[in-house]
């Protein structure tokens, strides 16, 4: 009854979540292109080449880039189907993939049509990336007799208390899952504490520590300091923050909007604050002191060149995002204090003075300052996040391991 009350909503959400995907497209065509596919229809076809195939879920840009590893590992004994929700994300996964993954957007949440995308594809298991909890999506795998595995799982204490409160309706679709690698026993308590079996349950670390061995490409641009996975509310204090370090130095300032469409918002917001101000896909020899990286899937490039970078999603409560990128890349790191969805991993890098923590517009000013002016100090933050990284590495193959052999055994 309560899962039949879950679809009834869904079914009536479909038509407004119909028009809210035209509305993004109007910033971003690939919202109303494969719309189909959301229906279960035109699916990517995959000529199969090993006897078991696996569905793979990642939601978006992020999840995609950071499960590259694990996916490109199962490759090696299956064959995938992955499945994403945002035009980013399945632009970034066809270009990783080529042709060796069928990718699809994923079908709405709906019983019928995930029945549809099953029987459809066939696949051998279910594996979910990070906090991906489809009730409708996994109860349909788990009437078909799939397991199903939550891989490199989190639970921010945001989403921990929401699920609380209709754990009545997510405790039973969360014994559903077979199987759930977390990142860190803090994410474990949380997940058992709304219900779920303590022998289903593992901490593996996280993924993200386990660099996908991308090459970045060399920017011939001059010396930039990087605005990253910008949010709305940011862009304007980095702004500030870079037009008080203008008299002490003359980096440019390149700002990379976690959401590209949102490029030519954050251009008009420099402009209007008097900055020389371009978008990187049309930058040219003209002086400029601000640049706006208006295309997804360049940020490890920048990076890579960047003198240091302010990671965003964390002066804003929008939980932060993944500090391992530029840790690997080798480029000091300042954050805000807004990182719920990497708590335990800003944590570490925090008191490993691997990054710097600022709270206000006027604590990264001072970050950058640090950074810039003592050059002892941004060596010895990036020798310590990048030895961070190495300590944690492995849990790709802890997660991938487990995988296999527990397929082999079921199948």
């Amino acid at each position: 009854m309560k899962l039949a009350i879950y679809n009834g909503l869904i079914l009536l959400l479909i038509p407004i979540l119909q028009i809210r995907l035209l509305f993004k497209s109007l910033n971003d065509i690939g919202y109303r292109a494969f719309i189909p596919q959301r229906y279960a229809a035109q699916l990517t076809p995959i000529k199969r080449q090993k006897e078991q195939l696996i569905w793979f879920h990642a939601v978006s840009l992020g999840e995609v880039i950071a499960s590259q590893g694990m996916i490109k590992s199962l490759l090696n004994k299956f064959d995938v189907v992955l499945t994403t929700t945002t035009p980013t994300g399945l632009r970034k996964a066809k270009e990783i993939y080529k042709d060796s993954v069928a990718i699809n957007y994923a079908p709405w949440d709906l019983g019928p049509l995930i029945v549809k995308f099953l029987e459809f594809y066939q696949p051998s298991a279910l594996l979910i990336f990070e906090t991906e909890i489809w009730p409708s999506m996994i109860t349909a795998a788990h009437k078909k007799q799939l397991p199903i595995f939550l891989m490199n799982g989190r639970l921010s204490d945001q989403s921990f208390n929401a699920y609380l409160r209709v754990s009545w309706f997510f405790k039973d679709i969360l014994q559903k899952i077979t199987f759930i690698f977390v990142q860190t026993e803090e994410h474990k308590n949380r997940f058992l504490k709304l219900g779920l079996n303590t022998s289903n349950i593992a901490v593996a670390g996280s993924v993200k520590f386990d660099a996908p061995g991308s090459q970045p490409k060399l920017l011939d641009l001059p010396k930039f300091i990087l605005g990253a996975s910008t949010h709305p509310g940011e862009e304007e204090i980095v702004l500030r923050a870079f037009q008080r370090m203008r008299p002490q130095h003359s980096h440019k300032l390149f700002i990379c909007p976690r959401h590209p469409e949102r490029s030519m918002e954050v251009l008009k917001i420099a402009k209007k604050m008097n900055f020389k101000s371009q978008l990187y896909s049309q930058l040219d020899q003209q002086e400029y002191e601000v640049c706006i990286i208006d295309s997804a899937g360049l940020l490890l490039d920048f990076y890579n060149g960047a003198e240091l970078a302010f990671v965003g999603g964390s002066l804003v409560p929008r939980g932060g995002h993944n500090l391992i990128e530029p840790a690997v890349m080798g480029t000091p790191i300042i954050i805000g204090h807004q990182t719920f969805n990497f708590e335990e991993i800003a944590d570490n890098f925090t008191k490993s003075n691997a990054c710097i923590r600022v709270t206000n517009e006027q604590e990264l000013l001072q970050g950058i300052l640090l950074i810039l002016n003592d050059a002892d100090f941004a060596t010895q933050l990036t020798a310590n996040a990048k030895n961070l990284v190495l300590q944690n590495e492995g849990s790709t193959q802890t997660q991938v391991s487990y995988i296999i052999d527990r397929l082999g055994v079921l199948h």
